[in-house]
């Protein structure tokens, strides 16, 4: 389950282009999540895209090992959803990326 979130953070990455860096994360569906991380990390410098990749990794790791999750992937994906959904890239990367 971990294995899959943290592929689909990292697949998140491998489609990241350039625009609006004030975009925001949205986690309603996967494919939206998917979309909107490569929205809000458009216009990052590469130092930022690289910082954004690690926050998303480093925020689903902490979802993944949350022990009240209990290896559950609909609360790591809740849990994840409350971490993300609604931010910006730049708020997830100084929240996360520490």
């Amino acid at each position: 389950m971990f294995k899959k979130l943290l592929a689909v953070s990292l697949l998140s990455f491998a489609l990241i282009g350039c625009g609006d860096d004030a975009a925001k994360i949205d986690f309603t569906t996967q494919d939206t999540f998917t979309s909107s991380v490569k929205k809000a990390s458009e216009k990052l410098s590469d130092a930022d895209k690289i910082a954004f990749a690690r926050a998303i990794v480093k925020a689903t790791a902490a979802a993944a090992t949350n022990p009240d999750n209990a290896g559950d992937e609909a609360k790591v994906k809740e849990d994840l959803k409350n971490k993300l959904n609604g931010k910006t890239a730049k708020e997830i990367i100084s929240e996360f990326d520490k």
